[in-house]
């Protein structure tokens, strides 16, 4: 099994443990097996997967996120609602795509009938690379590593902060987070990341560790 799909499986888990005994259906599009219903109380379909970046954890990696909708249907939909974002809401890996926050026509693409939302799942790929240095190829002694840190800065209630600004210690780069509260900036390697954040004439500093990206930085 991938790593997409591996990672695709864990969330559909969570989900069917909030919700159970009610079924939960992952609609790839194709045929449901014999003598299963196409209906269910809750559908989940994959709505897209973009490149994140690159990082390093143990190991070079490739960082993408897949976006899911998840639909609820029939009388029980606002119970079954409640209860799955409660559970995705506990496990802090996944994050829901909250209102503001919706490309042009984004949630109507997504969710296609009932109520529903969107959620993303962050997925880190291995990747293979050269142990070695070709012979011809000169090494250079570099003394520090930079990289680029995807993340996003949040409020208490997980909404997107915008026009903050954000400097990590590591680094002399300063960026200003979009009106999604996303953010892209220079840093070193290390794991650990201290930030100077200023939000409305506001300026705290606040450490995020940056093994798994994108990163999370809770203003509170």
């Amino acid at each position: 099994m991938g790593v997409v799909r591996s990672s695709l499986t864990e969330l559909l888990g969570i989900l069917s443990d909030a919700v159970s005994p009610v079924r939960v259906r992952f609609d790839d599009g194709s045929e449901p097996p014999i003598g299963q219903s196409p209906d269910a109380p809750v559908t989940v379909h994959a709505v897209a997967m973009n490149r994140v970046g690159r990082s390093r954890r143990e190991g070079p990696l490739l960082d993408l996120e897949l976006k899911v909708a998840v639909e609820c249907h029939g009388p029980m939909q606002l119970d079954n609602m409640e209860k799955l974002l409660v559970a995705i809401e506990q496990n802090t890996q996944y994050s829901v795509v909250s209102s503001g926050e919706f490309q042009p026509d984004e949630y109507d693409a997504g969710i296609r009938q009932g109520l529903g939302f969107l959620v993303r799942v962050p997925i880190g790929i291995s990747l293979d690379e050269p142990s070695e240095q070709p012979a011809a190829e000169p090494r250079l002694a570099a003394t520090t590593v930079a990289r680029l840190i995807h993340g996003r800065l949040v409020d208490i209630h997980n909404k997107g902060i915008p026009e903050a600004y954000i400097r990590p210690h590591s680094s002399a780069a300063a960026v200003v987070s979009d009106p999604t509260g996303h953010f892209e900036v220079l840093a070193s390697a290390d794991d650990l990341q201290h930030f100077v954040v200023a939000v409305r004439g506001t300026e705290r500093e606040v450490s995020a560790n940056t093994s798994s990206l994108p990163v999370i930085i809770r203003w509170e």
